[in-house]
C-alpha cells in the first residue's frame, strides 16, 4: 500500500491579558548562609509589596534560586594563571503574572525598585489560559496536512485513503513576548504610569503535526 506523510502547520494570533514581571537578583555574598538569607528576605520583601497593593503574596513564584561557587580571575605579573574562589554568587528569579493595569505594575515596579536590592526587572506579556489556543493549533496543523496531501494526491490522479499515522509530540510553545527591562533599582523607582504604557503585540505561536494517509488509485 502507498502512502503519504505530510506535515501540517498550525498558527494563532493571540491578544496578550496579563503582564509578567520577572525580577532578577545576581549579588555575590561571603558565605552561603549569607545568600541564602538574602533569597529569603527578597521573596518575603516582593511579597510585601503585592500585599501592601491589595495583591496575594502568592502570585509571587520563584522559577530559580541557585547559590554557587563564585570564581574570579586570577593573575601573577599581569599573566593568567587560573580562578580562585570568591564567594557565593545567588542567581534568583521571581516571576509574577497580573492582570494588564498600568498604575498597578507602576506601583509594584516603585515598590521593588524600593525594598528588593540589586533588582533588574523584565517586563513582558503572556495570556493566562494557553489551552485552547494550542487546541486551535492542533486543530490547523492537521486541516492544513489534509489540503496539503489532497493537493498532491489529486494532482497525480490518486485520491486519499485512510489514515495510517498521527505523529504529535507536544513541544513547549512560548507564549510570552519581551517588553521591556528595567536594570536598577534607581530606574525602577522612577517609574511612571505613562512610561508604562506600552501597547504589547498580539503573540503569534505556530504548531505541527505529522499525519500519513493512504493513496488510493482512482
Amino acid at each position: 500500500m502507498n502512502t503519504i506523510k505530510v506535515t501540517g502547520k498550525g498558527s494563532v494570533h493571540v491578544v496578550p491579558d496579563t503582564v509578567r514581571l520577572e525580577v532578577n537578583i545576581r549579588s555575590v555574598y561571603a558565605d552561603y548562609k549569607q545568600a541564602y538569607k538574602m533569597a529569603k528576605e527578597t521573596l518575603s520583601n516582593v511579597v510585601k509589596v503585592l500585599e501592601y497593593n491589595k495583591l496575594s503574596g502568592q502570585l509571587a513564584k520563584t522559577v530559580r534560586l541557585d547559590i554557587s561557587d563564585n570564581m574570579k580571575n586570577e593573575y601573577e605579573d599581569g599573566n593568567y594563571i587560573g580562578q580562585i574562589k570568591d564567594g557565593f554568587l545567588l542567581a534568583q528569579s521571581i516571576k509574577i503574572d497580573l492582570d494588564i493595569d498600568n498604575n498597578v505594575l507602576n506601583c509594584i515596579i516603585k515598590g521593588i525598585g524600593k525594598y528588593v536590592k540589586d533588582a533588574q526587572i523584565n517586563i513582558g506579556y503572556t495570556v493566562k489560559d494557553i489551552r485552547p489556543y494550542k487546541l486551535k493549533m492542533l486543530s490547523r496543523a492537521i486541516k492544513d496536512a489534509k489540503e496539503k496531501a489532497q493537493i498532491m494526491v489529486e494532482t497525480l490522479g490518486c485520491k486519499l485513503g485512510n489514515v495510517s499515522l498521527i505523529d504529535y509530540t507536544e513541544d513547549y510553545i512560548s507564549f510570552y513576548s519581551q517588553a521591556r527591562s528595567i536594570h536598577c533599582n534607581e530606574e525602577a523607582l522612577s517609574s511612571t504610569p505613562e512610561a508604562l504604557n506600552i501597547t504589547p503585540d498580539d503573540l503569534s505561536v505556530s504548531d505541527n503535526v505529522v499525519v500519513e494517509w493512504e493513496v488510493l488509485n482512482n
